[in-house]
């Protein structure tokens, strides 16, 4: 008796050993599973986007871990807070924070804003103004609004049916069915397909808001240049007064002389000519400067009688970094590129979502209750509470997922439209770094004839003016050369007025290319 006690012993210990045995390893490597990238949604709206080689946008998941409901609100409050956030705007424009901070404290007043730019016209004030009140900003930010609401019904139809079967679960009262029409497959889905559906619909939102920078950056270079444009005819008004005294002196040399019979009326007369021509263009100076501030009211989106007060010149760019440097930071900044990176992780998702619907499930399905409600249980009840079998195949052979390995035409479409995206993101990155590179070169350009204008060329002009002058005076050189020093000096100072223009505008068309500020 006691040899077969301890036989049966033996094997009880042998297996109890090994019942619990790797209880303490396998409760680590519980600790420590991380789920895969198909249960997680990115939890920040400024979400860093990685490339393969195959330039595929692939999103960073902050966390692997399955996502709730709570996480997909707490991900659409992000967003929001983001765009009404105080400085939201400001980021998008590339204006200063704190110059749009005091500029928002008018509110929506244009009284305000009018009493602001009576004062002066400071582009950094200018800028803040656009990027609060501009109507294609507005439009933007509203698109960006109205798909933050999709979040909500990523899981709206999941929250309704579980509450229908919440309000229609009963017990079994003997009367009656024992049976309703819900179903545990559609109360309560795989929840890696809710992390992709709030995948899918946050690659759509961070897509319209790169589009709405690219709206606000178009606006800021609108305003740049209208700026430029401004401060050129200002400037180019101011020397026209100038030359049109010097012409005034040049006047009454010329008559002193022609009274002293030393030269003929025709001097005379040709530096009136001058002066009219003079006249005329500072008109049309004067009437194009009403035209750049009707563009300025338009972008700022303020009445057109509105008053503005002089121009206060801003700073130009002191050194421009070299070509190389601005195109790695066109291809991580460019919100274009930005913008086609999330169309391809937003057409990722929906492939993989596509095919774990279609493809066969991650679960035997043996805990589904496809009977919904089975009440009683035993021998007298009508069938199992839960599947005890799976089957490789239903009724007349035919497979479980009759679908499962047929190319689909709307997955194949969506497919090829991955891939065509990702042929055209390589194209507008080359494309990108041509643009650098035109852009590059007119701002240099355009920085090098400034110099040459402003500390060469000026110089010796102003040198070659005062000399005529006297040598005029005395007779000793004709007039034409008089007047001709006169003209020289004229078009040395409206080119250094141009080029200033031309580097503002060229230098916006450069942060533009690049997509932020340098």
């Amino acid at each position: 008796m006691k040899i077969n006690i301890f036989t049966l012993t033996i094997p009880v210990l042998f297996f109890a050993s090994v019942c619990f045995a790797d209880y303490g390893a396998m409760k680590k490597e519980l600790k420590d599973y991380t789920p895969q990238d198909s249960f997680a949604i990115r939890q920040l709206p400024d979400i860093a986007v990685q490339k393969t080689p195959s330039h595929t946008a692939v999103p960073f998941p902050v966390g692997s871990q399955i996502p709730d409901r709570s996480q997909i609100h707490h991900l659409k409050q992000g967003y929001e807070k983001q765009i009404y956030g105080p400085n939201g705007d400001a980021a998008a424009m590339g204006v200063d924070e704190k110059i749009f901070a005091q500029v928002s404290q008018a509110g929506d007043d244009p009284k305000a804003f009018a009493a602001l730019l009576a004062q002066k016209i400071d582009l950094k004030e200018i800028k803040a103004i656009a990027a609060l009140r501009n109507t294609d900003i507005k439009a933007a930010r509203k698109k960006v609004l109205a798909e933050i609401q999709s979040f909500d019904q990523v899981t709206h139809l999941d929250d309704s049916l579980q509450q229908y079967a919440a309000f229609t679960a009963a017990l079994n009262n003997r009367v009656g069915p024992l049976k309703t029409k819900n179903s545990i497959r559609a109360g309560h889905p795989f929840p890696g397909l809710v992390a992709l559906k709030g995948r899918v619909i946050q690659s759509q939102v961070d897509m319209l808001m790169e589009q709405m920078k690219i709206a606000g950056k178009q606006v800021r270079q609108d305003v740049e240049n209208a700026y430029w444009e401004l401060a050129y005819t200002t400037r180019s008004i101011r020397i026209i007064h100038e030359t049109m005294a010097a012409f005034d002196r040049l006047l009454d040399v010329a008559a002193s002389l022609y009274k002293s019979g030393r030269t003929s009326y025709q001097d005379v007369i040709k530096v009136t000519i001058k002066i009219e021509e003079l006249k005329e263009q500072r008109v049309s100076l004067e009437n194009e400067a009403d035209n750049v501030k009707i563009r300025l009211f338009e972008l700022m989106n303020l009445p057109a009688d509105t008053r503005m007060g002089p121009v206060k010149t801003a700073p130009l760019p002191e050194t421009i970094s070299p070509p190389e440097k601005l195109v790695s930071l066109a291809r991580e900044h460019r919100q274009e590129l930005a913008a086609i990176r999330f169309q391809i992780s937003k057409l990722q998702s929906m492939v993989e979502m596509a095919e774990s619907m279609k493809q066969s499930s991650f679960t035997l399905g043996l805990s589904y209750f496809e009977a919904d409600h089975v009440n009683t249980a035993g021998t007298g009840a009508p069938q199992q509470p839960f599947g005890e079998k799976t089957m490789a195949s239903m009724k007349n052979n035919q497979p479980v997922n009759p679908w499962y390995g047929v190319d689909s035409p709307w997955l194949q479409q969506t497919r090829q439209t991955l891939a065509s995206l990702e042929h055209t993101l390589t194209a507008r990155e080359n494309a990108t770094d041509r643009m650098v590179y035109n852009a590059w070169f007119k701002t240099d350009k355009n920085r090098r004839e400034l110099d040459l204008y402003k500390n060469r060329i000026l110089p010796l002009t102003k040198s070659a003016l005062d000399v005529s002058t006297r040598e005029y005076e005395t007779g000793s050189i004709p007039f034409s050369q008089a007047i001709g020093s006169y003209t020289d000096w004229l078009k040395a100072k409206l080119a250094i007025a141009q080029k200033t223009k031309d580097l503002g505008i060229s230098f916006a068309a450069l942060e533009t290319v690049v997509g932020t500020s340098l």
